[in-house]
């Protein structure tokens, strides 16, 4: 999503849009009431750079803080170049919020404005659409990068679940059979009728807009954690002084981070711009495995168009993500580690990575926009995958 998604992300039966920000195409459609982002990647955000753009967003609270820091290849690669001192001329989604001016020791707030309103996770908000329709709406997170959520909406007579890009790990499908708010949705793990005169108990979506980015795939991938070990692994059997290159070009490695931090007990290098966000998120260990200063690890995520000289030296290794299927993966891990263990040279490693994954089943639903009665989270799923998002 959203490429593809129906109704052109509106999501009836409510006035809502989620992940297309653009004109409607439908002449004849009503404005949105609402807006939702589920998170930042590029495909997501279409049509928010528009400085026309006056619509009420609802996001989370680091998805906010990475599109207020966004700067694309170019303004960024100016402002590292010293050729622009404002780093703030060149965030793309700036217009999106303005803050007051103060003049003379006066604020003046003709022309401030914030479109941005976050919304914690697992906590259902009252949100009026119009004198007659309110709803209660619910952020859910999506394990797909920081700030990606689920959007579970709910009316007096309708339920919509739109889950934005998501990944269904096994212990994901286990948080969300735990989530409060889902259970009274969820089917019933044995079928059985219901006890006469006893109160409804379980609630039915009427539509759930789902990531079908790898339905048709039979790729059986590794888990995140499967493929963040046997990286750092094979990055042990390496000389204790040898330089690696984090080819991180998008939001959505950042295990691959955490799991390097955690094995080789260093804080790893990356550049002004990815510094900037991930100092801003509310994730602590990940703002406290950061440095802006090169020389002090041998761990590189800086920028790939233009590395630091220790990233950019001869012997450096560089890491590259990938989506592997099981067989290949085993079978790639295997021969590397051979050549490493007999010394040959090895000048790039890859991870396996996907951000997208589904081993979600339910009832009478098999497209992006489905129908359906009760959700069934699947107890021994499958990983499947599809390429990365950008």
């Amino acid at each position: 999503m959203p490429p593809g998604t129906p109704y052109h992300g509106l999501i009836p039966p409510f006035p809502i849009r989620v992940d297309q920000f653009g004109a409607v195409p439908q002449l004849d459609a009503a404005p949105p009431a609402l807006h939702l982002l589920s998170h930042t990647h590029s495909d997501h955000i279409v049509g928010l750079s528009a400085k026309s753009f006056a619509s009420q967003i609802i996001c989370s609270a680091d998805a906010k803080e990475m599109l207020l820091k966004h700067e694309v290849y170019g303004a960024r690669a100016l402002v590292d170049a010293e050729l622009r001192a404002e780093v703030r001329v060149g965030r793309t989604f700036g217009h999106l919020k303005v803050p007051p001016v103060v003049r003379d020791g006066r604020v003046e707030y003709a022309g401030s404005r914030d479109l941005l309103k976050t919304l914690p996770l697992n906590t259902p908000t009252r949100i009026e659409l119009s004198a007659s329709q309110k709803i209660t709406l619910t952020l859910i997170d999506a394990n797909h990068c920081p700030g990606a959520v689920m959007f579970l909406v709910e009316g007096p007579d309708s339920a919509v679940l739109h889950t934005g890009d998501f990944r269904a790990e096994p212990w994901f499908l286990d948080d969300m059979r735990r989530n409060p708010f889902l259970q009274r949705y969820l089917a019933p793990m044995f079928p059985a009728p219901a006890t006469p005169g006893s109160a409804p108990l379980f609630k039915t979506l009427d539509t759930i807009y789902l990531d079908t980015a790898c339905m048709l795939s039979d790729k059986e991938v590794p888990t995140k954690a499967d493929g963040t070990r046997d990286l750092v692994e094979l990055m042990a059997l390496l000389p204790p002084t040898t330089i690696f290159f984090i080819n991180a070009w998008t939001w959505g490695y950042e295990e691959i981070l955490r799991a390097v931090a955690r094995a080789f007990h260093s804080q790893i290098h990356v550049d002004r711009y990815k510094h900037t966000v991930f100092s801003r998120l509310a994730d602590p260990f990940l703002r406290s495995l950061v440095t802006l200063d090169a020389s002090q690890t041998r761990f590189h995520a800086c920028e790939r168009f233009n590395r630091c000289s220790y990233a950019d030296a001869e012997g450096v290794v560089y890491i590259n993500p990938v989506t592997m299927g099981k067989p290949k993966w085993a079978e790639y891990r295997a021969q590397t580690e051979s050549r490493l263990r007999a010394a040959q040279p090895v000048t790039v490693l890859v991870n396996q990575r996907s951000d997208h994954a589904l081993s979600i089943a339910y009832t009478n639903c098999s497209s992006s926009h489905s129908r359906a009665t009760r959700l069934s989270l699947s107890s021994a799923p499958s990983s499947r995958s599809s390429g990365p998002s950008a």
